[in-house]
Parts: C-alpha cells; structure tokens; sequence
C-alpha cells in the first residue's frame, strides 16, 4: 500500500471510530433524597441550641450510594447518588427536627448571642448491608456530643453513638435510602430524649 492511499484508509477508519463512539449513549445516574419521619412535638424547651455542621467518616462522606458486601469489602455505586453530601443534608434535618420537636430554641452557627446547648453531631456510617443478602439492611450510625454553656464555661455532657439497621424491602437503592431515612429519624427521635433528661 502506498502512503496516499494508506493515509485515506486510516483518515476513514478514525472518522468511523468516531462515529461509533458518538452514538453511544450516556452514563445515566440516579439521584436520591433523604427524607425523614416527622417529629412529634413535646413540650416546649426553653434552652438555646446550636447545631453545628455534621463531619463524616470517610465511609459516610460520598454522594454515591455504599454497599458492604463482606466483612472487609465496600462497594461505591457510580449509578446511584445522593443529591448532596449526606452530612450536609443531616445537618439541615438536624435543626429542622429539633424546631419542629419544639426541642429548644435552634440557632444558627456564628450567632453572637451564646447558646445554652451546643451539638457536635458526626455520621460514622452509612451502607446498605448486603452481606446476607437474603436479609438486607439500611446500616446508619451517628456520634452526637452535647456541650453545656455553665457559669464556669463549658462542659461536655454526653458523648454518645447511635446506630440502627433498619431492615430494607428488597435490594435496592430506593430501599436503602428509605431505610436510612427512617433509621436517622429514629436516631434524631432517641437523642432529642436524651437532651430533653440531660441539665447543664
């Protein structure tokens, strides 16, 4: 083959790849929204609170959905995604939760009058368990630390984990974002009980 000739083959062969690779369809994600219980609404409190943003544990930090497959293997799902970082909505429920519970007087972070309460709240887990995948389940877990505004400074009350695994319908993404969503509401539901017993 001379060298026109077999330049016009390969000019052909890369403007036919090209169109082959342009044909192929998108990737296409689906994304999720967490979406909790209502609280029910106790007694009024009377006690200033701040919320301060949730961290996460490199586990529980991603959009995309967790799958745990062993005792030693994760799973990230590139298809299924969360609309935004967890900690960040958890953070938004958080205070929500707390005002609608009538918990106490919810502040904003930087506010230049002090709180009585502030909450250090952190998401250590969040996975869809499907080493028996026989019995799936939505596994959430939180570390809320609780500090106390007293006359002397402040003091850190409580420090606690909590933790549910929620049983799903089926092996699914839009099961395990149901399950973790029930799963965080009853986690806000046991710690807003918790702060209610709790005195500085």
């Amino acid at each position: 083959m001379n060298s026109p000739l077999y330049l016009l083959f390969y000019a052909a062969l890369c403007l036919s790849l090209a169109s082959c690779s342009l044909r192929q369809p998108a990737v296409v994600t689906q994304d999720y929204a967490l979406k909790l219980p209502a609280p029910a609404a106790g007694p009024a409190g009377t006690r200033d609170i701040t919320v301060l943003p949730l961290t996460s544990a490199p586990t529980a930090s991603g959009q995309m959905l967790l799958y745990r497959t062993s005792d030693v293997r994760y799973e990230s799902d590139f298809y299924n995604r969360f609309l935004a970082p967890p900690a960040q909505v958890l953070t938004s429920e958080l205070r929500q939760w707390l005002t609608a519970s009538k918990a106490g007087v919810v502040r904003n972070p930087g506010s230049p009058l002090p709180s009585d309460l502030t909450i250090q709240p952190r998401l250590t887990e969040l996975y869809a368990d499907y080493r028996d995948i026989k019995n799936p389940q939505a596994v959430i877990g939180m570390e809320i630390i609780l500090i106390g505004r007293t006359d002397t400074g402040n003091q850190q009350l409580f420090r606690r984990t909590y933790r549910r695994s929620v049983p799903m319908k089926a092996v699914s993404p839009s099961a395990a974002v149901e399950g973790w969503g029930k799963g965080a509401g009853q986690i806000f539901a046991e710690f807003t009980a918790d702060l209610r017993r709790t005195k500085p």
